[in-house]
C-alpha cells in the first residue's frame, strides 16, 4: 500500500512515538523537514541509527544525529564535486584539443563517423553520439553561444560544443575515439592507459551525478572495477574488491 500524506507535525510525532527517535526541539525538526524533506533526510540518513529488523531507532539516537550526518554528507558532496568538475573540465579541453589538432575546426569533422573508432561494438554508440552532436550544432537554441556561432560563422567548433556535453557524454565520446587519439589524451592525465581511462571516467561520472543531484554520497559505491593508482599506494588501500 502507498504511504499517505502527513503533515510536518505528524511526521515529527511519528518519529517520536512510533520510531523511538529522540526529538527535543519540535520546531527545529519541523524546519529541517521543511527545508530538506522527510524522504531526503530520514529516508536517506536513518540507516546507521536504526535496528534493521524492527526499523526503530536505537542507542538513544536523536534527530540532531541524522541532521548532522546529512550536513556532513552535504559538505562531502561539495568537496567531491569541486574536484570532479576540474577533471570534467580538463577532459573536455583535452578531447577537443587533440581532436581539432588532427581534424580541424569544422563541425563536419566531429559529425563524421569515420573520425571515430569504428569497431563493431562502438557502431550504435557512435551513431547516437553523432546524432546528439548534430542536434547541438544545428538545432539547439538553449545556449546563446551556440546560436551566435551558428548565425555568424555557420560552424560550431568542437571546443564550443564540448561545453554543452554532460560528463557522461564526454566519457562516451572518449570511449569512441580512435586508439591513437585516446593515447594522446591519456598522456595529458599522466599517461594513464586508455582502458583504465574508460573505467575511471565511468566511475567518476557516477559519482559526479550523485553529487550533482544531492543524493547520498558517504555510503555510495559502485561495482565497476578500477585499477590501482598512485593514490591507492600512498594511502595503503588494499587491492580488494568488496562485493
Amino acid at each position: 500500500m502507498s504511504k499517505p500524506f502527513i503533515t510536518y507535525t505528524a511526521q515529527v510525532e511519528k518519529l517520536k512515538n512510533e520510531k523511538n527517535l529522540i526529538i527535543t526541539d519540535d520546531d527545529f525538526a519541523v524546519e529541517s523537514l521543511q527545508n530538506i524533506s522527510y524522504y531526503a533526510l530520514i529516508g536517506g540518513y536513518k540507516h546507521p541509527f536504526i535496528d534493521i529488523h524492527t526499523r526503530k531507532y536505537i542507542n538513544e539516537a536523536c534527530f540532531e544525529d541524522i541532521v548532522a550526518l546529512y550536513e556532513f554528507d552535504e559538505e562531502l558532496r561539495g568537496i567531491f564535486f569541486k574536484y570532479l568538475c576540474r577533471v570534467e573540465r580538463k577532459t573536455r579541453s583535452s578531447i577537443s584539443y587533440h581532436f581539432c589538432k588532427k581534424h580541424g575546426e569544422r563541425q563536419e569533422e566531429y559529425l563524421n563517423s569515420n573520425n571515430y573508432g569504428n569497431i563493431p561494438k562502438n557502431k550504435n554508440g557512435i551513431t547516437k553520439l553523432i546524432k546528439m552532436l548534430d542536434m547541438m550544432a544545428n538545432k539547439n537554441k538553449d545556449h546563446e553561444y551556440l546560436v551566435y556561432q551558428r548565425n555568424k560563422y555557420h560552424n560550431i567548433p568542437l571546443w564550443v560544443i564540448m561545453n554543452t556535453l554532460t560528463f557522461g557524454q564526454i566519457s562516451k565520446m572518449f570511449e569512441f575515439l580512435p586508439q591513437n587519439m585516446q593515447g594522446r589524451i591519456c598522456q595529458d592525465f599522466g599517461n594513464v592507459k586508455k582502458n583504465e581511462m574508460i573505467k575511471y571516467l565511468k566511475v567518476l561520472t557516477l559519482y559526479r551525478n550523485v553529487c550533482a543531484h544531492n543524493e547520498r554520497l558517504f555510503s555510495y559505491h559502485t561495482y565497476i572495477d578500477i585499477p590501482d593508482t598512485l593514490l591507492h599506494k600512498k594511502l595503503s588501500i588494499l587491492n580488494i574488491l568488496v562485493r
